[in-house]
């Protein structure tokens, strides 16, 4: 499933790339955001009715989310069908462009991340796209707690 999200929904679109969902985001122009859904067989994802509206009239599959917060998102996309599995960096989407993101050596990285990380850290990733590194750090551990928490684990 591909989706493309409106612009209430960056959060969103950044959890479902994170899930290894291609999702496209940052489109500002409703024209647009249709244009690209019919053109690319995308699933509009949106809280905005009357968008949801326009995409049912020109035959683009949409979900209609209701709830603000990301957990509810999550939870109604499921009732979908979408599904959640646990994360792993090797099968995510670059949460900032969406591009794919593929093992990287710690050789390949040396001279682009802080000296302390690579001293720290053996596994890396980074996206073919915009060149973005990831390792297993702080922020990745945070990343993990929330995984736990929208799959409903312990």
């Amino acid at each position: 499933m591909r989706f493309i999200a409106d612009m209430m929904l960056g959060r969103l679109a950044r959890w479902l790339r994170l899930y290894g969902y291609d999702t496209l985001y940052g489109v500002e122009d409703d024209d647009e955001i249709l244009r690209v859904a019919l053109a690319e067989n995308r699933v509009l994802l949106t809280r905005d009715s009357g968008l949801a509206k326009r995409a049912e009239k020109l035959g683009v599959e949409s979900i209609l989310l209701n709830s603000n917060s990301l957990e509810g998102q999550v939870e109604e996309l499921r009732r979908f069908g979408v599904e959640f599995r646990e994360l792993f960096p090797a099968n995510a989407r670059c949460p900032k462009c969406n591009g794919l993101i593929r093992p990287a050596s710690k050789e390949e990285v040396k001279e682009r991340v802080p000296e302390s990380v690579y001293e720290r850290y053996d596994e890396f990733y980074v996206c073919e796209n915009c060149g973005q590194i990831y390792w297993p750090g702080r922020q990745w551990r945070e990343m993990l707690k929330i995984d736990r928490k929208l799959r409903k684990e312990s």
